[in-house]
């Protein structure tokens, strides 16, 4: 017998296969809303993090660069995932060229797509001091 898949798990697995796709304009275009907001601790970009990245196209310009940076994620386990009506929450591990890592994203949908996205990471064996 198939489990069916709840909402917030069919959309995940569509954001993780343009993930995968390398597609990162289908993703930001599908999946996101206009003036959607990325919170980002990722070190990526020319100024520290945390990152607070708005709309689309520096949404697109972002994950390009997250993407070139990570090469090929692998999802190694995914834990504590949550949904409500509005919003999606979870953890995971992944390994990629950049090491093995601890993430989770919490987003807040609005009309099916994700308006705010709040995200952490830290590589295993690196965290931040306080």
């Amino acid at each position: 017998m198939t489990e069916e898949l709840t909402p917030g798990r069919k959309f995940f697995n569509e954001h993780m296969a343009y993930i995968y796709a390398n597609d990162v304009d289908g993703m930001i275009d599908d999946q996101y809303t206009e003036d959607a907001v990325l919170f980002s601790p990722f070190d990526i970009l020319d100024t520290p993090p945390l990152h607070v990245v708005r709309g689309r196209a520096a949404l697109k310009d972002f994950f390009h660069k997250y993407l070139a940076y990570q090469g090929a994620i692998d999802v190694e386990s995914l834990y504590d995932f949550g949904e409500t009506e509005d919003s999606i929450f979870f953890q995971a591990i992944f390994t990629s060229k950049t090491g093995r890592w601890v993430v989770g994203d919490a987003w807040h949908m609005k009309d099916g797509k994700i308006d705010n996205h709040y995200s952490f990471a830290h590589r295993i064996g690196e965290g931040r001091p306080i």
